[in-house]
C-alpha cells in the first residue's frame, strides 16, 4: 500500500453498513433490556387497571342490582379482561349469605376460594393497592399454584351489606419475558443478517456512482477528460454527474484552448529567434561580402594616391580592378533590395508577352567568354519561338541566375543543357543542367537560403554571394510558379516553372 491508500480510511459504503449493523444492534439490546425488566411491571399495571375497572362496575351494581347496562358493562369487562367476579349480599334478619351476581368463573369455586382466602389469609406477597373498604393484592392459588391478583371488598348495596370477591390469574410473566428475549434475539439475529445483506446492497448502488465520480475526478486532476459520467438516477448524484461532466468539457476546452496558445507563442518565439538569427546572419553575411571590396577599393585607391602606379597601365589596372569591385557592391545591394522586394510581395509584376527561346540564347551569348575559356559544351534543347506572358525584368533575373549558376560550377569541358517547353497557354519549364559536383542531400533544401553556400570555405571567385537562388525562389514564386533543384548523373539541374 502507497502513502497516498494508506491515508484512505473505510469506505462510505462499509460506514454505512457498520452504522445500520450498530443502530440495530443497540435497538435490539434496549429491546431485550425493556422486555426483561419492564414487560412484567407494564403487564401487572394493565392488569390491575383492568381490575379496577371491574370492580367499581361491581360497586356500583351493588347500589343498584336492577340497571341493565350495568350489568351489562360488568359482563363486557369481565369476559374481555378474564376476572372472575362475585358479588354476595348478606341477609338482614338471619345473617346468611346468598349471591347478587357472579361471572367469569364457576360461582361455586369461586365462592369457596373467597371463603378460603378470608380464612387462611395470610400476609399476601404483594399488595398494590390498599383503601378502608377494599384492598388489591398478589397471591397464589393454593390449589394449582398460579399466581393471582385478587381484590376483597365491602360496600353497602341498596338490599343492605355486600361483599365482592374478584380474582384474575397472573400468567408466568418472567418465563414469557424470557421466552419473548430468545424469540426477539433470533428474530433480531436474522433480521439483522438480511438487513446488512440489503444495506450492503443498497450502499453499493448508492456509492457506485460515488466511486465512479471519485475516478473521474482523479482522471481530470491528470488532465484526462476522455471520460463521462453515465446515470439515470435523477437523485442529487446524477446532477453532481451532469455537472462533473460539464465541468470536465469546459476544462478541456480551456486547456486546449491553453494548449493551442502556447503552441502559437512557442512558434512565435522560434519564427522571432530564427528571424534574429536570420537577421544576424545575414548581416554579418553582407559585412563579410562588402568587406573584400571595400577593402580592396581602399587598398588600390591609397595606392593611386601614393603614386604606386607610376605607368599608365599599372593605374587602369588599378582603376579597373577598383571599377569592377564597386560594381561587385553595386550588383549585390541591387540584388538584396530586389529579394527583399520579392520576399515582402511590393513588386508590381508588369505581364507582357516575352519570347522565352529569345531571352535563353541572348543570355547565353552573354557567356561566351567563358564558355570558351573553360571548353563549355552548351547544348539548348528548345523550340525556336517560345511564348509566354510574364514580367520581362523577373524573368530575365530568374534565367540570368540559372544560367550565370551553370557556367559557374560547371567543370572544365563539361556540359551545359539547357532546356524549355510550354506548360499551359501563357506559362512555360525550364531547366538548366551542368555537369560538376554533385550538391550533398541534406543541403538540397538550404540551397535557396539567402546567402547559404555548400562549401563554406570556397573563394568568393568560385562560390558568389549567396543571393542568386534565393532570388529565383522568389521570384518563381512571385511570378505564380515555382522552382526546384536535383542531382543528377555527373551534375546538377535547376528547373523552374511561371
Amino acid at each position: 500500500m502507497n502513502k497516498e491508500e494508506g491515508k484512505h480510511g473505510l469506505s462510505l459504503r462499509a460506514k454505512h453498513t457498520l452504522i445500520f449493523i450498530g443502530l440495530f444492534v443497540l435497538l435490539i439490546v434496549m429491546l431485550w433490556l425493556l422486555n426483561h425488566f419492564g414487560l412484567e411491571k407494564y403487564y401487572v399495571s394493565q392488569r390491575l387497571e383492568q381490575l379496577n375497572s371491574t370492580r367499581i362496575l361491581l360497586e356500583e351494581l351493588a347500589r343498584d342490582p336492577e340497571d341493565e347496562l350495568i350489568q351489562a358493562l360488568l359482563g363486557e369487562s369481565i369476559e374481555r379482561s378474564g376476572i372472575g367476579a362475585i358479588l354476595i349480599i348478606r341477609g338482614q334478619g338471619d345473617g346468611t349469605e346468598r349471591i347478587l351476581y357472579s361471572g367469569g368463573e364457576e360461582e361455586r369455586g369461586l365462592w369457596r376460594f373467597m371463603e378460603l382466602e378470608r380464612s387462611l389469609m395470610g400476609p399476601p406477597e404483594q399488595i398494590y393497592e390498599e383503601a378502608s373498604s377494599y384492598v388489591i393484592y398478589r397471591t397464589r392459588d393454593p390449589m394449582s399454584a398460579l399466581e393471582k391478583i385478587s381484590c376483597l371488598g365491602s360496600v353497602e348495596g341498596a338490599d343492605g351489606s355486600c361483599t365482592y370477591f374478584l380474582s384474575m390469574s397472573l400468567a408466568m410473566i418472567a418465563d414469557s419475558a424470557r421466552i419473548s428475549n430468545r424469540f426477539l434475539l433470533l428474530v433480531g439475529l436474522g433480521v439483522l443478517l438480511a438487513g446488512s445483506l440489503i444495506m450492503l446492497y443498497v450502499t453499493k448502488r448508492m456509492t457506485d456512482p460515488i466511486v465512479t465520480l471519485s475516478d473521474l475526478s482523479r482522471q481530470m486532476a491528470s488532465l484526462d477528460f476522455s471520460q463521462r459520467f453515465q446515470g439515470s438516477s435523477g437523485d442529487e448524484i446524477q446532477q453532481l454527474g451532469e455537472s462533473i461532466n460539464q465541468l470536465s468539457d469546459n476544462l478541456e476546452e480551456t486547456i486546449g484552448s491553453l494548449r493551442r496558445a502556447n503552441e502559437k507563442l512557442e512558434q512565435d518565439i522560434r519564427l522571432k529567434e530564427e528571424l534574429d538569427q536570420q537577421r544576424r546572419a545575414l548581416l554579418s553575411n553582407i559585412s563579410h561580402e562588402l568587406k573584400t571590396p571595400i577593402a580592396l577599393i581602399q587598398g588600390y585607391a591609397e595606392g593611386l594616391r601614393e603614386g604606386m602606379a607610376e605607368d599608365e597601365a599599372l593605374r587602369i589596372r588599378y582603376s579597373d580592378i577598383i571599377i569592377e569591385e564597386a560594381e561587385r557592391m553595386n550588383r549585390l545591394v541591387r540584388q538584396l533590395l530586389s529579394l527583399d522586394e520579392l520576399e515582402s510581395g511590393s513588386l508590381e509584376i508588369q505581364h507582357e508577352p516575352i519570347d522565352l527561346a529569345a531571352l535563353l540564347r541572348e543570355i547565353c551569348g552573354s557567356f561566351e567568354r567563358i564558355q570558351s575559356e573553360k571548353q563549355v559544351r552548351l547544348k539548348m534543347d528548345f523550340p525556336e519561338q517560345l511564348m509566354v506572358e510574364s514580367d520581362e525584368l523577373l524573368l530575365e533575373q530568374m534565367v540570368q541566375n540559372y544560367i550565370s549558376n551553370a557556367f559557374q560550377y560547371v567543370r572544365e569541358g563539361g556540359l551545359i543543357r539547357i532546356q524549355a517547353q510550354a506548360r499551359g497557354e501563357k506559362g512555360a519549364v525550364f531547366s538548366v543542367y551542368n555537369e560538376g559536383d554533385l550538391i550533398p542531400k541534406e543541403d538540397l533544401d538550404k540551397i535557396w537560403n539567402k546567402f547559404y553556400k555548400v562549401d563554406k570555405a570556397r573563394t568568393r571567385s568560385y562560390g558568389g554571394s549567396g543571393i542568386g537562388l534565393s532570388i529565383v525562389k522568389a521570384t518563381a514564386e512571385h511570378l505564380g510558379g515555382g522552382c526546384r533543384g536535383e542531382n543528377k548523373e555527373n551534375g546538377v539541374e535547376f528547373t523552374a516553372w511561371i
